[in-house]
């Protein structure tokens, strides 16, 4: 498309409002029109209303918003027999995916189209060659296409004339989405409503907003007065200030008396109506108060983020018919089934809190998660905690007797000897873990033993906490094991 066509054809539509003397007839006409593939004045009027009203232009920035903040990535079929070949052309789609200078601006365009009907962008090539990668999706404005009826091929219009015949183009160049129901039908007729009703309700705030005033006269007013009783109580009325002879007094009409008020609910139906039709249904967007720090605020996240989730389903599916097996082709894939593909998802943020908690669970049970694969999960860069020492207490490890000479199995045993059996089995983990450490026979082996057999002792000290005599036992095995060479730098890593 002729970048400066678009612009002198913007040009002379900024001339033409079509909020003037707009009305259900003439709304319903373009509506119609719209129908027979010619879309230029509603799509100009869809513009205007999703400007001018305050729900319509709400709904379009959150949901555009939602969709354009997730993540992207390049996702790979799961068949380890193809992994090397999925590489390849994950390599391909990668690369041709990051030479885009407005994917962002792409996405948030297609997301219009759940409002406008229909998005189209134009691929723009590197050096205007077609055999050229794409640099650029341009976002081509809605008013610039016709067809001929419901299922006829996109037609171009170059001067958004009020027709339904365009110039041909070759779709291979475009990525379109398509949605068959469009929120701004609903709105354009919500928009008018909303409009009669306002105007109905500024009169009878005109009518009725400031209580209609009375001014009784005084009894028995002078022969030839009256003309002047009479001003003095018209100005009291007409700006409620003055005085007024003695005798007289001023009325007011009841408030209930001028009847009820119906325009807020029916102004209020609308908006609900509008929102029903721009989330899929979500009443809860209706709710009040807005919830700031949580309650409702929470649920309009959790409604957008879900209504993205969907859309981003269907925009992917898009990108991989309609961009992805053209850069496989071009990149030496024509023909191959396609083993990588676009893929327009949120980023799991939410779980990196679970990721690290069951890393501290799976240490707990004596297994340790990869710490690159965790890097990987959580986003974090990892480093080994330095060893903290032993805090003092009942569990605290005693300064060890020799690091040169094991202490023999028969002190922990003795250790044990005044505890009854109940309570000596408390223990059994932790002597077994124990037996590990002392048998490792490489660094690696060792330490993993050694965080197992931390792991242990940590399960255990609450169910100790309560008990001298156990905290006591505790203390000797510690003590012991610290003695010996193999563990001499257990007190430090607990």
């Amino acid at each position: 498309m002729n970048l400066d066509q678009l612009k002198s054809v913007a040009k002379w539509r900024a001339q033409f409002n079509p909020l003037r003397g707009l009305t259900f007839q003439r709304a319903v006409s373009l509506l119609e029109e719209g129908e027979r593939g010619a879309y230029a004045d509603l799509q100009w009027l869809y513009r205007f209303i999703e400007k001018r009203d305050a729900t319509l232009r709400a709904l379009v920035k959150l949901r555009t918003s939602a969709i354009a903040g997730l993540d992207w990535d390049i996702k790979l079929v799961d068949d380890p027999a193809l992994a090397v070949a999925a590489q390849a052309q994950a390599a391909a789609l990668r690369a041709a995916y990051e030479k885009l200078e407005n994917l962002t601006e792409a996405i948030r365009f297609l997301a219009l189209a759940e409002f406008r009907g229909f998005a189209h962008l134009e691929k723009i090539y590197s050096g205007d060659n077609p055999a050229s990668a794409v640099v650029r999706l341009e976002p081509v404005p809605q008013w610039h296409w016709v067809r001929d009826t419901l299922y006829s091929p996109w037609c171009y219009n170059a001067p958004a004339a009020s027709t339904n015949r365009g110039e041909a183009v070759d779709l291979q160049h475009f990525v379109v989405r398509e949605v068959d129901s469009p929120i701004n039908e609903i709105g354009l007729l919500c928009f008018l409503r909303k409009n009669l009703s306002q105007k109905d309700w500024d009169g009878f705030v005109e009518v009725y907003g400031i209580p209609p005033l009375f001014a009784m006269l005084p009894a028995n007013i002078p022969p030839g007065k009256e003309g002047e009783y009479q001003a003095m109580a018209e100005g009291v009325v007409a700006d409620m200030r003055g005085t007024i002879p003695n005798g007289g007094d001023i009325k007011t009409v009841d408030a209930g008396a001028r009847g009820v008020n119906p325009f807020r609910e029916h102004l209020a139906y609308q908006d609900e109506q509008l929102v029903l039709a721009g989330t899929s249904g979500k009443l809860t967007m209706l709710s009040a108060p807005t919830g700031i720090g949580g309650g409702a605020t929470d649920a309009h996240q959790d409604t957008f983020a879900s209504l993205a989730e969907a859309e981003a389903a269907e925009i992917s599916e898009l990108f991989q018919d309609q961009f992805d097996r053209a850069v496989l082709d071009a990149a030496g894939f024509a023909g191959q089934p396609a083993l990588a593909y676009f893929r327009l998802a949120a980023e799991d943020k939410a779980d990196i809190g679970q990721i690290l908690d069951h890393a501290v669970k799976a240490s707990q049970a004596g297994y340790s998660i990869d710490a690159a694969e965790l890097a990987e999960k959580t986003g974090y860069k990892l480093t080994a905690a330095a060893p903290q020492p032993l805090p003092p207490g009942p569990f605290g490890a005693p300064e060890p007797r020799s690091l040169n000479r094991a202490a023999p199995a028969s002190s922990r045993s003795s250790a044990l000897a005044s505890l009854d059996a109940a309570r000596r089995q408390v223990f059994a983990p932790l002597l077994a873990q124990l037996a590990v450490v002392e048998q490792a026979k490489d660094p690696g082996a060792y330490a993993d033993a050694l965080g197992a057999f931390r792991s242990e002792a940590t399960r255990l000290a609450p169910s100790l906490m309560g008990d001298p005599a156990l905290g006591s036992a505790l203390e000797t095995i510690l003590g012991e094991a610290a003695a010996q060479g193999a563990v001499a730098t257990l007190k430090k890593a607990l």
